[in-house]
């Protein structure tokens, strides 16, 4: 912490200095879009001149990995790119540990994510010409995408589509070894359909290459030598960009911090709760002031910082996280205030929402949706009220799971319950908000769960299979219950004080009790899961996929493949869905750690 307000320090002083060599370098041509690489990025991006986040990650560009990630595909980053600026680049803003010149993110992960890049709309730019049988974007779609690219093709011939930059202090063998897997990585992004809808993509992709150009912190300069090195690369980035789009990586570190444990400060954005004391980057930018130029000491510092974050979960212990950012001086009159439905995302053609726990703070959240699943420990005080009713033909259920790893199994054991519920209310046409505290973590696994036992994703849309319609009721499901043999009549069923002790959280569902007690726990997913294969065993004529892809009639109705293909799918709807890797593996042995036959 101390070490960022002393890069915000040094930048005002640096500003105040040398308004002379900032005009040089404020180049019109080099107006672009300025993104954060999460997470730590946040923390030297002002907020209000920032576009959409990306996520690059260092463990991705490690020596001997040399990765291209089919989960974090940033294509939010790629249309920040392709439309924000023109088709001209970005500035991409991160900080680094210790003394390297450039994080791992920037100086491999990037460059290999753009060389495989470039290659897939290289090939799909080339691949989807009328008359291409294996193309399935219909007509329209891919006449307009065509007439997009005509003319153009020569920006991706296949020497563009293999080009690799890397900084000038990489080693060369290391260089060679990045460059030599660049096919296979395409390759392999290929295999495993990352892109749902090369249309789309193709649409939101630059008109051409995207090559990275990288400042870091030059410590052993003056500010006239720095400048003339600026002004330098920005000389080579003008005449760069008229055949490439150009992607500028800022490394915000000071390149002598960290040679003694005392100047360490993590700059990895996973480290951030070791050393953030639970302030966040959207706190911090809105106290600013109050932080950098009015604390006089390290004590000062922790104590203001305490404070900040005291209040921060006295008004919400989870949304805290996501609070947006108001300047600490902004009049009340010119407050800025969010659009209600910037909290949430539609999914495709499903009537399926992902959002924060803002997006279900009622009355508002009753205009835009019929039932809430509720992803959180917390609640509203208008739906926990025991005497409050919601509005008529509304429903509300709530799955009590802790955030991140402080959840052990509650996520497992509630995901049954949720699937019945979200089922039900498809078939019905409602419109589902399932929400957590930044809708990026727990909220996304359960929609995750909805795709891939509800509907066909695999081609460019999301449709609910037919079978659902036909068979899927809590009638269906007593009516499987007798025939499993499991007497409902003996379950408790009416409410009472012991009852909602032990299950308060279905009250406002309209979810029988004796459901709710069924579908619990890991017995309650094996009796589910055999439910809906059972239901659906006479429909399988419904389910159109590709050849290859995964049949919901096999052994399980997810695998590792279709679970990360379902996230891709969210993910182009929903940009800022991360599961983490323990939500992600709580999924994999949801639906793999048993055979549903009994």
């Amino acid at each position: 912490m101390k070490t960022i307000g002393c890069f915000h320090q040094q930048q005002q002083k640096k500003n105040s200095e040398n308004n002379e060599g900032d005009e040089q370098i404020c180049d019109p041509r080099l107006i672009w879009p300025v993104v954060a690489n999460e997470r730590c990025g946040s923390w030297y991006a002002y907020p209000h001149a920032t576009a959409l986040s990306a996520h690059f990650k260092s463990t991705d560009g490690h020596t001997n990995i040399h990765n291209f990630s089919l989960k974090r595909l940033n294509l939010p980053f790629l249309h920040t790119v392709s439309i924000a600026s023109n088709n001209n680049g970005a500035v991409l803003i991160v900080d680094s540990s210790k003394y390297k010149k450039q994080p791992d993110s920037f100086s491999a992960t990037l460059p290999i994510w753009c060389a495989v890049m470039n290659g897939l709309i290289s090939y799909y730019q080339h691949s989807t010409k009328v008359g291409d049988d294996d193309y399935h974007g219909g007509q329209e779609t891919l006449n307009a995408t065509i007439n997009l690219w005509k003319g153009r093709e020569v920006y991706f011939d296949s020497q563009h589509a293999g080009e690799l930059y890397t900084p000038s202090f990489i080693s060369q063998e290391r260089h060679d070894h990045m460059k030599s897997i660049i096919s296979e990585r395409i390759q392999s992004a290929l295999s495993a359909n990352v892109i749902l809808d090369p249309t789309s993509f193709l649409q939101a992709a630059p008109l051409k290459p995207m090559r990275c150009f990288w400042i870091g912190h030059e410590s052993d300069k003056n500010s006239q030598e720095l400048y003339c090195c600026v002004n330098e690369l920005v000389s080579e980035i003008i005449q760069a960009q008229a055949s490439y789009s150009c992607i500028v990586c800022i490394n915000c570190s000071d390149s002598k911090r960290g040679k003694t444990d005392s100047d360490y400060v993590s700059g990895a954005g996973d480290d951030e709760e070791s050393w953030a004391m639970g302030l966040t980057a959207s706190l911090f930018w809105e106290n600013l002031n109050d932080l950098i130029f009015k604390i006089k000491s390290e004590e000062e510092m922790q104590q203001a910082i305490k404070r900040i974050v005291a209040k921060a979960k006295g008004q919400n212990e989870e949304w805290f996280r996501e609070r947006e950012y108001q300047p600490s001086n902004c009049p009340s009159h010119l407050e800025m205030k969010p659009c209600f439905t910037s909290y949430f995302d539609k999914i495709g053609e499903s009537s399926l929402y992902i959002g924060s726990r803002r997006a279900g703070r009622p009355p508002e959240c009753w205009e835009y949706f019929d039932a809430i699943v509720n992803v959180t420990t917390m609640e509203y005080d208008e739906i926990s009220n025991a005497n409050g009713h919601l509005p008529e033909g509304k429903l509300y259920l709530q799955l009590p799971v802790k955030e991140g790893k402080r959840d052990r199994v509650e996520l497992e054991n509630w995901m049954a319950v949720a699937m019945l519920f979200v089922g039900i209310n498809l078939v019905k046409n409602k419109r589902i908000l399932i929400h957590c505290a930044q809708g990026m973590d727990r909220s996304v696994a359960v929609a995750i769960s909805s795709l891939c036992i509800y509907f066909n994703f695999h081609g460019q849309g999301i449709n609910l299979h037919e079978w659902c319609y036909e068979k899927l009721s809590y009638q269906s499901f007593g009516d499987y219950m007798l025939e499993e043999g499991i007497n409902i009549q003996e379950l408790p069923t009416s409410h009472n004080r012991d009852e909602e002790v032990n299950f308060p959280f279905y009250l406002k569902s309209q979810m029988p009790l004796s459901f709710v007690v069924l579908c619990k726990g890991k017995e309650g997913r094996d009796l589910f899961l055999r439910y809906i294969k059972y239901i659906s065993r006479d429909l399988r004529c419904d389910v159109d996929k590709p050849e290859g892809k995964f049949d919901r009639f096999d052994e399980f109705f997810a695998t590792k493949e279709t679970l990360r293909m379902a996230l891709i799918k969210i993910q182009q709807y929903r940009p800022k869905a991360c599961p983490t890797r323990s939500t992600m593996q709580k999924l994999n042995r949801f639906f793999m750690s048993g055979v549903y036959e009994k």
